[in-house]
Parts: structure tokens; sequence; C-alpha cells
């Protein structure tokens, strides 16, 4: 019998995952409702991969990345990646990549200086990927829900560009939807990332785990009509951040080398800048950077930019960067439906209450190889059902009003709900009044009617938002400690006594409400300092 795959998602870990399984004979469909690579995430990326290199063992990786997630790491995840990391780096080697080894991470070399190493990677991959014939890129197509019949997914449903409904049966489907970034009013994602992928498992029945906890970046262009990009390091020496008042940010705090702070300090530098930022604007100030440096990787990178970053300080902002949280998988890569695997940001484990930098794609590569093999795998026994098209209704001869405004209005505030009550700095009187503001977005977000189809597409992401929003909220409202990249104000300190535990979110769809439980963390190699 013929395999198939479906991957939703074409990032790293989708391509990833479709390369795998039709490296195993699978048919495979690749969907995204963009385009393949550029318009993800892993585009954005500079390009780093950590993991074990003959200067740093495998169990010095495993002891790091567990210290980092605050003991809060499912530690089969974190070994996993210890022991098949450096053949996953040979692999995207045989691809083209040029990846450049340091003493404990990978770098991608960038094509050009004033090229993002995340977009060489992932032009490259895709050249690799559209090439196979095996695998059948579909654009354009938002996925609108995973068809499961008992235990069992059979598919996913959703909508392309025109409208037309679809239905695509198939017996494996890998979810690669990434986070949910661009929830936040201050987020480097790209724009549409705002929970599909979460809000999909949950809704088909999946667990989602440890959606506390989110990772901010400290150091975000926050400048008005720039985009809101991150900042790349290695910044030089004589960069300065500065506050409201001309301070020298760092000296103010005790700090004495800006990479050092963002590399080992980041949620306390971010909880910093943010604090910094109620009070007027931070600026970053490159202005005696000496001139040759500007044609170098990364600063060279903002010569494209309509601002002068040699002449002026620059407005930043910590901004929301990934979701450490999601869904749970075996070490198949298969989650608890049987038939659905997942792999990349939407899934937990690897990073515990913190992510270190560079395991995020890491994790595409590993897990996304694993997931698309063992999809293909699964898909062995099993055939694909007829795809099933279903024409959009047809236009009315009057159109009402579009929402355009109203939802533009809708998802602002939705932002600064994430932002002010579930951000860098939470607490209980500010999550429990988020509550109460998101579940009203929500009523007025299911009243709004949508005629044409970005609208349509505007309004599902805004219901995927509100929707992992209220789990972040809710699992931020239990958790009475402070823990990695989690601060709550009124309960500032780490308490490994009481809630060294892994919140887990159940959706019951008939309520439209969440049911949280807590689970003890297993089986830790460390203790936590």
């Amino acid at each position: 019998m013929e395999k198939t795959v479906v991957v939703v998602g074409a990032g790293l870990a989708g391509m990833m995952a479709a390369h795998a399984a039709q490296g195993e004979g699978a048919r495979v469909i690749l969907i995204d409702r963009g385009t393949i690579g550029t318009g993800t995430n892993s585009s954005l990326s500079n390009g780093v991969f950590t993991g074990p290199t003959p200067l740093y063992s495998s169990d010095e990786y495993i002891r790091d990345t567990l210290q980092i997630g605050r003991m809060m790491n499912r530690e089969s995840s974190v070994k996993l990646i210890a022991q098949k990391a450096l053949a996953s780096f040979d692999f995207l080697r045989s691809l083209g990549l040029d990846l450049v080894e340091s003493a404990n991470f990978y770098n991608v070399r960038s094509s050009r200086p004033d090229t993002i190493a995340g977009v060489t990677m992932v032009k490259k991959l895709a050249e690799k990927v559209k090439k196979l014939d095996r695998i059948l890129i579909v654009t354009g197509f938002y996925v609108t829900e995973i068809l499961r019949k008992k235990d069992e997914v059979y598919g996913v449903k959703g909508f392309d560009k025109t409208g037309r409904e679809m239905s695509i049966h198939t017996s494996a489907v890998v979810l690669a939807t990434g986070g949910a970034g661009a929830i936040y009013l201050r987020n480097d994602n790209q724009k549409g990332i705002m929970g599909q992928g979460y809000a999909l498992a949950a809704r088909t029945g999946l667990d989602l785990w440890d959606m506390e906890f989110v990772q901010f970046y400290p150091i975000v262009i926050a400048e008005p009509h720039l985009p809101s990009m991150l900042l790349y390091p290695p910044h030089p020496e004589e960069v300065k951040l500065v506050n409201a008042f001309g301070e020298d940010i760092l000296k103010k705090y005790g700090m004495d080398d800006l990479n050092d702070a963002i590399m080992k300090k980041r949620d306390e530098f971010s909880a910093i800048l943010f604090e910094e930022t109620l009070v007027g604007k931070v600026y970053m100030d490159h202005r005696n950077v000496p001139l040759a440096l500007w044609e170098k990787y990364p600063l060279s990178l903002l010569k494209k930019m309509k601002f002068d970053f040699q002449t002026q300080p620059v407005a930043i902002s910590p901004a929301a960067h990934f979701f450490m949280g999601g869904v749970r998988t075996n070490e198949d890569g298969m989650t608890s439906l049987q038939g659905l695997f997942a792999c990349g940001e939407v899934v937990w484990g690897l990073h515990g209450a913190n992510r270190r930098g560079g395991n995020a794609l890491t994790e595409c590569v590993v897990f996304g190889n694993m997931a698309g093999y063992n999809a293909a795998q699964y898909a062995i026994t099993r055939s694909l059902s007829p795809l099933h098209l279903k024409k959009a209704p047809e236009n009315p001869v009057f159109y009402l009003p579009s929402p355009r405004g109203k939802l533009r209005e809708l998802r602002q505030r939705i932002r600064g709900i994430a932002w002010n009550h579930g951000g860098i700095v939470r607490s209980e009187a500010g999550l429990r009044e988020g509550l109460h503001k998101i579940e009203e977005m929500a009523g007025q977000l299911k009243k709004t009617a949508c005629q044409i189809i970005a609208d349509k597409i505007r309004k599902e992401d805004l219901l995927s938002a509100v929707f992992v929003l209220k789990a972040v909220l809710i699992a931020s409202l239990a958790r009475k400690e402070s823990r990695g990249s989690f601060y709550r104000k009124d309960f500032p300190q780490e308490d490994n006594t009481n809630w060294r535990k892994n919140s887990c979110l159940a959706y019951d769809v008939r309520k439209n409400d969440f049911t949280l439980s807590h689970h003890e963390v297993i089986n830790p190699t460390l203790l936590c300092d």
C-alpha cells in the first residue's frame, strides 16, 4: 500500500519531517498557509544549533540544558537530542548547508553579509525539498481542524486561498506549526504565528503542557515604522543601552558585558528592560561602533533598514520570542492520538522552564526527522482515502461591511492583554484581569462575521490567539513561584519544594474551558542549585 503523510507547517521542522517521510517511500503533502521556509520563524533565526561538539561532550550538553531549563525538562528528550544531534548536523551538511563549528554550538554561515542566516538556511532546504518528486507542496492553505475518529487521526480540514473547503484524508499527520509569539504586542515572530497548532491539538483532545513558560528576548527593535526585529548578537563592545534619563543601563544594574547579559541573564535582563520601558523609552546606541564593523554580520543586516543606526540611537524593547510548552509526544514523535505526530516549537519537553539558545533549531532537525520517519512507518499499513473538495458558498449579491477594521482593533487589544497581563512580569491581580478581558474579547470575536477570505484568516488567527492566551493565563495563575522564563512579581522566588512540577491543561470542548493539573517532574539527573 502507498504510504501518505500530511505535514502541516513548512519551517525547518516541517521540511525535515517531509524530507524524512519521503525518504521512507511515503507520498508527502507539505502544507503551509504561506511560502515554504521563508514565511516561517525559522527564516528569522540566527542559524545557531546547540549540541555536542568535539570540545563539548554529550554529558555536558545534557547537564547545561537541564540546568537552564531549571530541571523542568523532559529528560528523555534532552538525552535523545544529545544522542542524535551530531548525525543531524552531518545530514544538514549533506543538504548543502555550511555549518561552522564552535566550542559548544554550530552556526549556519550566511550566504551574504546582509542576509539573515536563517534565510540562507531555509532557502537552501526549500530548494532541496521542492525538487523531491514524492513531496506535493500546497501553499496558501489554512488548516482549521485535525480530523479524528475515536483514537486515530484520519486527516485535516481547512480552506485554500479562494475559500474552497478541503478535507485531506490520510492516516498520518505531522504537526509542525510553530509557537505563538505573535499573540504578544511586542514580539519578534512572523505576524501569523498565533498558536494555531496548540489550538488544533487541544481541540482534538490533546493536553497542553507548561504553557505558562514563554521566553522573551531582551533586545528587539521598537522604533515606530520599523519591523519588530531581533537585534542579533554578538554586539560590539562600543554599543550602549540607555534609558529615558540617559543612564547606562548595564552600569546601573551592575552588568559588565551586553552579550553576557543576553546569553547568561536573559530573563533577568528582559525583566529589567521591561521595567525601564514602563518609565520611558530604552535605546540602543551604536554611534561609537567602528565603521569597519558595519560591513560584517550581523551589523551588516541593518544597512537595508530605513533608519540610520550609525548616527542615532534606536528604540528597543524586550519581546516575546519562544514558547517552551506544547503537546506531548512519545520518543517516536507521536502524540496520544494515533497517527498524529508533532515536532518543533509546538512540542513540549526539551526546554523545561527556559529554552537554551540554539536548542530550537537543533530540536527542529532531530525531532523533525524523527517525526517524519516514524509517520511514514506508521502509515505503511494504511491507505489514503480520496481527497474531498467542497466549494465555498457563493458570495451574496450585497456584501456586509468588511469587519477588517474591527478585526484589527481586536487583534491589537488581544496582543495588549497578552503583553500587559501575561507578559514578562505577572501577578495574580494582573492575570485575573487578563482572563476577564480575554473572555470578553472571545465573545466579541465570535460575533464578528467575515465576508472575504482575508478576514476569515484574520478571525481564525485571533480565535487561536484567544485560545492560547487563555491557556497561558490559567497556567500562570496557578504557579505560585518564579522559575526560568516565568516571573511572578508576587512570588519572586523559585520554590522547588512545592512547584518543581509540570502543568497540564486539558480542554473540554463542551464547556469551552480548561482543566488544570500538575505532575511531578520524573527522574531528574541533577538537583537544582
